[in-house]
């Protein structure tokens, strides 16, 4: 970890358990992740990934890999009132919002792979 402590209980549990290269990588991926309606990123990265009972990496390394290109996009143009725009395919999603990715998928589907 870089010498600064983080000040995020939320960033040290997420990177708990991790080895110096993933904890680079997970700190790559909290940049493209918005906060939403959580207290911190590193706290909307464990419930999601506690939710759908996956390990917060793969969490996050599923979402930055969401393929939009044959995904439905919801509005088809511009953003909703929220100023996001989700993007579907199948039983997964993506919540885009500009300069972040918000990701969720049905709990069966993280189970089948």
């Amino acid at each position: 970890m870089p010498d600064e402590l983080p000040e995020d209980p939320f960033l040290s549990e997420l990177c708990e358990g991790y080895t110096d290269s993933e904890i680079v990588e997970i700190r790559q991926y909290m940049q493209e992740w918005s906060v939403g309606t959580y207290i911190s990123i590193a706290h909307s990265i464990l419930d999601h990934a506690a939710r759908k009972q996956i390990d917060p990496l793969r969490y996050l390394r599923k979402a930055h890999n969401f393929n939009k290109k044959r995904a439905d996009r919801v509005p088809k143009a511009g953003y909703r009132i929220d100023n996001s725009a989700v993007y579907r395919k199948g039983n997964e999603y993506s919540t885009s919002v500009p300069q972040s990715i918000w990701f969720r998928a049905n709990c069966d589907l993280w189970s089948k792979r």
